[in-house]
């Protein structure tokens, strides 16, 4: 991570208009956005059957909770959408 101010920079900004700032401030929100973004995992989708296959790798999860299981993310993501 790369320190946005310093010394210098500090003292050119006592002289920089509103328009200057602004810019400043936008670019160091962007980077550090784009910071986040890069350091953040790939986000994984399932669908029914590989959430179900996920489940049932795990032990003491049979395919009848596995399901149940499934079932009940589908009608709580139904129901947010709802909303």
């Amino acid at each position: 991570m790369i320190k946005p101010l310093n010394f210098g920079n500090f003292q050119a900004m006592k002289r920089y208009s509103y328009n200057q700032m602004n810019a400043w401030a936008v670019s160091v929100y962007q980077s550090g956005y784009q910071d986040g973004q890069d350091s953040m995992p790939e986000i994984l989708e399932f669908d029914k059957d590989t959430m179900e296959e996920f489940l049932l790798g795990i032990d003491g999860i049979g395919e009848k909770t596995a399901k149940r299981i499934v079932n009940a993310f589908i009608e709580k993501g139904e129901a947010a959408w709802e909303i």
